[in-house]
């Protein structure tokens, strides 16, 4: 029987870092590695659609916000040298700490330049902003720390009211569960409507798919 040719298999890469937010991490990845290509199930062998790959500063069990650890396949100095299509940054208690770090800015910024789509999900939108990849284009950032997050970012279109925003290259999402639901979106965009709704659907996931009807609405 002949194999079916699929797609080239698209590599995602997560920045991890101490004090991450588990939901900004994991509800993003369940979009991706439950994708499988048409005609294939949950239990079919590779080829996937996607590759998650966690990158972090150190080979060492990372901490979350709230506890669970998780651990980088790859660091830095390794992500630079392969190739990836994705790179997110979540966001959590830690982000402080990544803003401050030069090592890290600077990684981002030459992982920009590599990537075909720069993606952050809640106050992960603080480093692009501060690196200056969102200056004139609009963003999301999670809605209780807009205010902290716009600071770092006067030059860029902030909205406080998607779900998501897709700017081309840079697409940005509100908070938490917000980042989830750009993460099926994100699939349905690298990989077809098809795929992300049977996705979903295997997920037993209730997808926002529309970022303009948001759940919920930041004070006036």
């Amino acid at each position: 029987m002949a194999t079916p040719d699929f797609p080239r298999t698209r590599r995602i890469g997560i920045l991890i870092f101490d004090r991450f937010e588990p939901l900004d991490v994991w509800g993003f990845t369940e979009a991706f590695t439950i994708s499988r290509f048409l005609g294939t199930s949950y239990t079919s062998p590779p080829p996937y659609p996607f590759e998650v790959i966690f990158i972090a500063q150190e080979q060492r069990p990372i901490p979350s916000m709230t506890g669970p650890h998780a651990w980088p396949d790859l660091t830095l100095t390794q992500a630079l040298e392969q190739p990836f299509d994705l790179l997110m940054i979540p966001g959590g208690d830690g982000v402080s700490a990544v803003l401050a770090d030069p090592e890290v800015m600077a990684w981002v910024v030459a992982m920009d330049a590599k990537v075909e789509i720069m993606a952050s999900v809640c106050t992960g939108a603080a480093v692009l902003a501060s690196c200056g990849l969102l200056d004139g284009r609009p963003a999301a950032t999670n809605h209780q720390a807009f205010d902290w997050v716009t600071s770092l970012g006067p030059k860029v279109l902030w909205d406080s009211i998607l779900r998501w925003v897709d700017a081309g290259k840079y697409v940005t999402s509100a908070g938490v569960s917000a980042g989830t639901d750009m993460g099926f979106y994100l699939v349905k965009r690298l990989a077809g409507r098809a795929v992300a709704e049977n996705s979903a659907k295997g997920a037993e996931y209730d997808w926002h798919r529309d970022p303009e009807t948001p759940i919920y609405y930041p004070p006036s």
